[in-house]
């Protein structure tokens, strides 16, 4: 999962310039307080949720649940008759997701897991004039950190082939 985190941030920072901050999700949008320990807009990134199956061998595959929250601070005036200008800047955050969701859907970090397909994107209600929207996005991941290795001990003089279990 550390992997696959680490791999969204470095494409989300490659494709989306325009973000100032892009992390790992540790509540950083829920620390209450006039100065939130992010710069505006950011991205945060965390699995939330991992259904694992065993594929034999002590490999197990994963449908992980992986959630993008986009968030600004929103400074400027959306509505209709205000300079176009400040409509522009409120809307900002709406073409960011399209960006985000542009670099991730269908795109894969690695071998170690399946292309990223959004599930579902939110708004999230706020009373702090934070605008932030949540989009899910599942992942096949495979976790072979606890596969069973094994050596093979060639015997040619009587050809008998022993294997050992190393883990």
């Amino acid at each position: 999962m550390k992997q696959l985190i680490n791999l969204i941030k470095f494409r989300l920072q490659e494709k989306v310039p325009a973000l100032k901050y892009i992390d790992e999700d540790w509540g950083q949008l829920d620390y209450y307080n006039p100065n939130q320990p992010v710069k505006w807009p950011c991205v945060l990134i965390d699995v939330n949720q991992v259904a694992w199956t065993n594929e034999g061998q002590h490999v197990q595959l994963g449908n992980a649940s992986v959630s993008i929250r986009v968030a600004d601070m929103r400074l400027s005036n959306s509505n209709i008759k205000a300079p176009q200008a400040q409509r522009t800047r409120a809307e900002g955050i709406l073409d960011l997701l399209t960006c985000v969701h542009a670099a991730l859907h269908g795109w894969t970090g690695d071998n170690m897991n399946s292309p990223l397909t959004r599930l579902t994107t939110r708004k999230v209600n706020r009373d702090d004039g934070i605008r932030e929207f949540e989009v899910i996005y599942v992942s096949q991941i495979t976790d072979d950190s606890a596969k069973i290795l094994y050596e093979s001990y060639p015997m040619t003089a009587q050809k008998i082939q022993i294997v050992l279990e190393t883990k």
